[in-house]
């Protein structure tokens, strides 16, 4: 009777939280790539594929007010579209379920970490603390700063050497920028674990130093996983109109040609990927601006890891001119992008490798421009695989995508240590 109760209970908390999209509909909307700029800071943009050259298909949201609008809107461009799901709540609320029984069958303990869920900021911080802890010969903690909210920010070093070897290329990897985007979180601390805990590539211990940031968004990441599954940005208030529409899209937010696209930098409250009131007005950006900055003339490739399209983007994103070295990064990212293929499962797409404005649409503000601009050789913002569940990927896939994706960073690692060693 207790248990009946107790499920009774589960089902209802997790039918009220999502309330909220009820009538909620996903659309996949396919049409020149161009159609779509001025459309990401409007429309809920879920995620991004390219089926064919200059084709983008989008998975978007449309609450039951905006629908029609939008739909005329698409017709009158001849931009096809496909209704994918009935009501979002629903789908939100399976996925629920699902993850709940995954977590009770999951392998993981307090000091080590499993493959086949999906972990809490708690329970990440203490993870990377335990491994400070355990190996404090090569990992080093750093508890970096606030977030809005008053989470610690943690990344880690990971170094042989202490980063004093100066022959060593130091390699950034950030993850969860956007709060929803749940996958990209265990990739950057599987990566942490292959470099400490089960070390099988040696030459990525000796030859490089590593700066990983597992969690750049805390907070959004939080608010995601216990109130609002579909939350992309930070939970900020400090800007005009912060009280009523909280929150910035931690991936425009920094100082490489904000906001001049005019597309998502002045009001919170009509725009979804809102820049914010000025560059690193975030302190969870400004953690990854000083961790960056600390090491900045010995770093030779940058990745900020986003979900999902199998993607490999590099610069420039806001008007899709190359930079001087454009060769060498579409070199590196098609080595990347061939040894995930060489993995991916057989209903996934092959990743796609190009500039970001000539692939999607033109960007500002995001880490992938500013870092290169700043004077980082390689840099590249990685969409990962999804198949058909966008963000909201199935624990059982984890164990896949986090091998998968290790195989490509571990290539480019090595691409960048052979041309800028």
């Amino acid at each position: 009777m207790e248990r009946a109760i107790c499920i009774l209970l589960l089902v209802g908390a997790v039918f009220c939280r999502h309330e909220k999209y009820e009538g909620h509909q996903l659309y996949l909307v396919s049409g020149n790539a161009h159609e779509f700029e001025s459309l990401e800071s409007r429309i809920d943009f879920l995620s991004k594929s390219v089926p064919n050259p200059g084709i983008l298909e989008i998975l978007l949201r449309l609450a039951p007010h905006e629908k029609n609008y939008w739909l005329h809107y698409f017709n009158e461009r001849d931009m096809k579209y496909q209704l994918i799901a009935e009501n979002l709540a629903d789908v939100i609320r399976d996925e629920e379920l699902k993850l709940s029984a995954q977590k009770a069958k999951a392998t993981s303990s307090n000091n080590s970490m499993s493959w086949d869920r999906y972990y809490n900021y708690r329970e990440i911080n203490d993870y990377l603390d335990s491994l400070g802890a355990k190996y404090p010969e090569v990992l080093t903690v750093i508890n970096a700063g606030l977030s809005f909210e008053g989470r610690q920010i943690k990344y880690v070093r990971i170094s042989t050497s202490r980063f004093e070897e100066l022959s060593k290329p130091v390699i950034v990897i950030e993850a969860a920028a956007h709060a929803r985007e749940w996958v990209t979180a265990p990739v950057a601390l599987y990566l942490i674990h292959k470099l400490v805990v089960n070390v099988t590539d040696r030459d990525l211990v000796e030859n490089f130093d590593w700066v990983i940031i597992p969690m750049v968004n805390p907070d959004g990441y939080d608010y995601s996983m216990k109130e609002d599954r579909m939350w992309r940005n930070t939970r900020s208030t400090n800007h005009p109109g912060g009280a009523r529409c909280p929150g910035v899209d931690a991936n425009r937010n920094f100082d490489f040609e904000f906001g001049s696209l005019g597309s998502g930098s002045d009001d919170p409250c009509k725009f979804i990927a809102y820049e914010g009131p000025s560059p690193f007005s975030e302190p969870e950006t400004k953690v990854v601006r000083d961790a960056v900055y600390q090491h900045l003339n010995k770093i030779k490739l940058y990745i900020s890891a986003h979900s999902f399209g199998n993607l490999v983007l590099y610069s420039w994103g806001n008007n899709g001119t190359l930079p001087s070295n454009g060769l060498m990064m579409h070199t590196a990212g098609v080595r990347m992008a061939q040894a995930m293929d060489e993995l991916k499962l057989p209903q996934a797409r092959s990743y796609i490798v190009g500039n970001a404005a000539k692939v999607i649409y033109r960007t500002t503000g995001t880490s992938m421009d500013w870092s290169r601009a700043i004077g980082i050789p390689l840099t590249y913002a990685l969409e990962l695989p999804g198949y058909m569940y966008a963000f909201m990927l199935p624990p059982e896939y984890l164990d896949h995508v986090v091998v998968e994706t290790y195989a490509g960073l571990a290539a480019g690692a090595r691409y960048a240590r052979s041309i800028y060693n």
